[in-house]
């Protein structure tokens, strides 16, 4: 039989940092077709929760009861 051996516990400050959460850029289609660019970075997480903040978004909007919404795509280098 084979052992493998333990690895020594991390210390306290040597702990792996998790991996930032993925985000989406959501925009207000009533303000992008009027010329105004309005919209946020939304963390994913839940539908549920990126819906309550698609929703916060719409309400912060320049233009009045705006409620149509698109996910903008973007690509990012990592900086490591």
């Amino acid at each position: 039989m084979t052992h493998t051996p333990l690895s020594p516990p991390l210390a306290a400050g040597a702990a792996p940092t998790p991996a930032p959460r993925p985000r989406i850029y959501v925009a207000c289609l009533a303000a992008y077709n009027n010329g105004c660019l309005h919209g946020r970075w939304i963390a994913v997480t839940t539908p549920d929760e990126i819906m309550s903040e698609v929703r916060a978004m719409l309400a912060d909007s320049p233009l009045p009861d705006a409620e149509e919404w698109a996910i903008h795509g973007a690509t990012r280098k990592s900086h490591l």
